[in-house]
């Protein structure tokens, strides 16, 4: 079904690795496959998202995404012919909840669908979920807050999505700097991918000609597990090189999450307090104590600020105020 290419290998820390620059190799070779559930993590800065970006950038190629959208319409057309009205889109069936457009020379311009991750899952009677695309290739960032796994069990609208993913012909990539913060049920069921390092190749003139991410693959995640705590480089199965041809960094916005640092914070300035050596006065100690703070609220752990026992009596007295005046209206 797919085309092979020629082999390009590069040496790293004395190894010769497979360099992978397209899709139909890492199919062809069994990175992974069309309908995989895939996890890239890595440390901050180490290239997670673009490397995100390459993958959607190969799936956004034409003859890729032709075969895409063809396969999507196929089940389409079925699920039509039993009654619904699904129209599956003509160009390509990439979705992304952040921001990712092809660029470059030779490139046709297209941007990837918008998909926020909230929406994922099966349709459900709890909660409402996004019709989801017929082989779509979905591509969520910073999903430990999704499905995170210290808040207990995942819904089974979730858990049974991803299992049943492959009928539906998905391909499922997961982003987190931290694999373990994602639950065990999406973990069981996912492929690895480990971004190590990432290398800039520029010409003379400065200008980027192409990216190159030295990655590990763990197939297992009770081997991913054993390798988060001794780092045993024996468990990897394999360490590979993603290559993209031209600027990566120009099709995905990296600013895409700063608007949560200010939000509701329009009308706050910043704290431009200057540090001082400490004084032993009675004034200073009471500036040290408003600004340093020793018990922990509740609060910086994500609970409910507790009502005072005034608040709580006065909202007991206003809502039998308000029973009171309702009664009054019906007999009045």
């Amino acid at each position: 079904m797919f085309e092979k290419h020629e082999k390009e290998c590069i040496k790293y820390k004395g190894k010769k690795l497979r360099v992978y620059d397209k899709i139909e190799d890492m199919f062809a070779d069994g990175l992974f496959s069309p309908t995989e559930v895939v996890i890239i993590w890595g440390k901050r800065r180490k290239g997670k998202s673009s490397l995100a970006g390459k993958l959607m950038s190969e799936f956004m190629r034409p003859n890729i995404a032709k075969r895409d959208v063809q396969v999507s319409k196929q089940i389409c057309s079925k699920l039509n012919e039993a009654g619904y009205s699904i129209r599956p889109p003509n160009d390509h069936t990439v979705f992304c909840d952040t921001y990712f457009e092809t660029k470059g020379f030779m490139r046709q311009r297209n941007s990837a669908y918008k998909f926020n991750g909230i929406g994922f899952g099966l349709p459900n009677d709890i909660h409402t979920t996004t019709l989801l695309c017929p082989c779509g290739r979905y591509f969520l960032d910073e999903t430990q807050d999704l499905f995170d796994s210290h808040l207990g069990a995942l819904p089974t609208f979730i858990t049974k999505a991803i299992e049943l993913s492959g009928q539906y012909k998905l391909f499922l990539c997961f982003i987190a700097q931290r694999p373990k913060r994602l639950h065990i049920d999406i973990r069981d069921l996912a492929i690895f991918i480990e971004v190590v390092e990432i290398h800039n190749e520029y010409n003379k003139y400065n200008t980027l000609l192409a990216t190159y991410w030295i990655c590990n693959i763990i197939y297992d995640n009770a081997i991913l597990e054993t390798y988060l705590s001794n780092r045993n480089p024996n468990l990897v199965d394999k360490t590979v090189v993603f290559k993209y041809r031209g600027n990566i960094f120009n099709c995905y916005d990296s600013d895409y999450f700063i608007p949560m640092f200010v939000r509701g914070k329009e009308n706050e300035g910043l704290v431009l307090e200057k540090t001082t050596r400490t004084q032993y006065s009675a004034d200073y100690f009471e500036k040290y104590f408003k600004s340093r703070v020793i018990d922990i609220p509740e609060t910086f752990r994500g609970k409910k600020p507790k009502q005072s026992k005034e608040d709580k009596a006065k909202k007991e007295k206003l809502k039998k105020e308000e029973g009171e005046n309702g009664n009054r209206e019906e007999f009045s």
